[in-house]
C-alpha cells in the first residue's frame, strides 16, 4: 500500500514536472513569437524583412540551415534571396534553384493540405528516405531532417523557406512544429505587407520620374543624351539597371531575323556584352517588335524563344517595344537588372511601356544625332 502511494506520487510528481516544462516552452514560445513579430515594422524593405526572418529562424537550437526561395508562379523558377548556415552563401544568392516536378519542392508546394493540417512537408531522414535529392539542394547534407513551408500570398505560391537540421526527426515533435510554422507563417504575412508597401512607394516614385522623364525627353537632340536620361530615370526607378536600344535598321535581306543598330552605354560587363550580341536575342527582338508585345527575359536561362518566354510574368531583362512613325522606323528597349535585384513583372509594364514611348516620340519630334556608329545585331 505505501508502495503503491510513493508510486502515485512519482507519477503525479513526474506528471506535473512535464506539465511545467511544457507551460514554460509555450512561454517561451509567445515571448519569442512576440520578440520576432516587434522586429517587423512598415519601413522595412523586403530584403530586411527576410534576413530578419533568417536570422530568426537559424538562432533556433533545431535548425542548422535555412534558405528562402521566392518566384511568381507553383511551376518557379524560384531564386534564393537568402541563406544561412552553409560554407558559401553567395554560391547560391541569385541563382535558381532547380525545380524537378518529382521533387520535394514540387511536392510541398502543390500539396493542398486538409483542413486542421499543416501546410508543410517534413522528411525525417534524408539518409532512409532517400530524398531530397543532392541535385535538388546541393547545399544539403546527405542526413539529417527537413523541413519545407511554402509562402502563399494572394491566391498563390510566392516561395518557400527551407528548414534543415543535422539531427534525424528534429521536427516530428508535433509542438516544435507548430512553433517553426507559426514563425514561418507571420514571416509570409510580414513580407506580404511590406511588398505591398514597397509596391505603393514605387508607384508613387515611378510617377514623378515618369513626368521628368517625359518632359527632358521632348529637349533631346542626340542618341547619347536619350541614354543617358534613360539609365539616370531608370535606374531612379528600378536601381541599378543597364539601358539598351534596338532600332531597325533596313539592311535584312541576308538575315533570318531583322538586322538592329544598337546603342548601349559605358562600361558594359563582357556577359552582358555577349547577351546583347547574341542570336538569340535577335530572335527575341524581331519578335517583340513584330508583335509590339513586351517580353520578360532572364539572360542567365539557356532557352531565349519567343514560345518558352511568352507567358512568363517577371524576369531579371524587360524588352518593350519601341513603335515607328512614317519619320523613323521601330525598335526594341531592353533593360537589365543584376541577378541579385528585384525581377521586373506585370506591375513594372505600364512604365516600361511608357518609358519606351518616350522613346518613340523623340524620335518622332525630331532627327536625333549620334557621335558614335552603331553596332549592327
Amino acid at each position: 500500500m505505501h508502495r503503491n502511494w510513493e508510486e502515485q506520487v512519482q507519477a503525479v510528481s513526474a506528471e506535473s514536472d512535464a506539465l511545467n516544462s511544457e507551460l514554460e516552452s509555450n512561454h517561451n514560445q509567445m515571448r519569442f513569437l512576440g520578440d520576432f513579430a516587434r522586429q517587423f515594422n512598415g519601413e522595412m524593405s523586403f530584403a530586411e524583412g527576410i534576413n530578419v526572418g533568417l536570422e530568426a529562424l537559424w538562432h533556433l537550437p533545431e535548425i542548422d540551415s535555412v534558405a528562402v526561395l521566392l518566384g511568381e508562379d507553383e511551376l518557379g523558377p524560384f531564386r534564393y534571396v537568402g541563406i544561412r548556415g552553409v560554407d558559401d552563401p553567395f554560391a547560391f544568392l541569385g541563382k535558381e534553384c532547380p525545380f524537378p516536378l518529382w521533387g520535394t519542392l514540387a511536392h510541398a508546394l502543390v500539396h493542398r493540405p486538409a483542413l486542421g493540417e499543416l501546410d508543410c512537408l517534413s522528411i525525417n531522414n534524408i539518409l532512409s528516405e532517400g530524398k531530397p535529392l543532392p541535385e535538388e539542394f546541393p547545399w544539403l547534407p546527405a542526413q539529417g531532417s527537413l523541413l519545407v513551408v511554402p509562402l502563399r500570398g494572394r491566391g498563390r505560391t510566392i516561395g518557400s523557406v527551407i528548414l534543415y537540421s543535422k539531427r534525424t526527426g528534429a521536427y516530428q515533435d508535433e509542438n516544435r512544429e507548430r512553433f517553426l510554422y507559426a514563425i514561418v507563417g507571420y514571416m509570409e504575412r510580414a513580407l506580404l505587407e511590406t511588398r505591398i508597401h514597397e509596391q505603393s512607394v514605387r508607384w508613387v516614385r515611378h510617377l514623378v520620374s515618369l513626368q521628368l522623364l517625359t518632359r527632358t525627353m521632348a529637349r533631346i537632340d542626340s542618341v547619347e543624351g536619350m541614354l543617358h536620361v534613360l539609365r539616370e530615370e531608370s535606374a531612379d526607378m528600378f536601381g541599378v539597371v543597364s539601358v539598351h536600344l534596338f532600332l531597325h535598321s533596313a539592311n535584312t535581306a541576308t538575315n533570318e531575323y531583322a538586322t538592329f543598330r544598337l546603342y548601349s552605354g559605358p562600361h558594359i560587363s563582357q556577359p552582358e556584352d555577349r547577351f546583347v550580341r547574341s542570336p538569340d536575342l535577335r530572335q527575341l527582338l524581331s519578335w517583340v517588335m513584330e508583335a509590339e508585345q513586351p517580353l520578360f527575359i532572364d539572360p542567365l536561362e539557356t532557352i531565349q524563344s519567343p514560345d518558352a518566354l511568352y507567358y512568363r510574368e517577371n524576369g531579371h531583362g524587360v524588352l518593350a517595344p519601341v513603335l515607328g512613325t512614317q519619320k523613323t522606323g521601330g525598335g526594341v528597349l531592353l533593360l537589365l537588372v543584376p541577378a541579385t535585384a528585384r525581377p521586373f513583372d506585370e506591375d513594372d509594364l505600364i512604365v516600361v511601356r511608357t518609358i519606351a514611348n518616350s522613346v518613340s516620340v523623340a524620335m518622332g519630334h525630331r532627327k536625333l544625332t549620334s557621335l558614335a556608329d552603331p553596332t549592327l545585331v
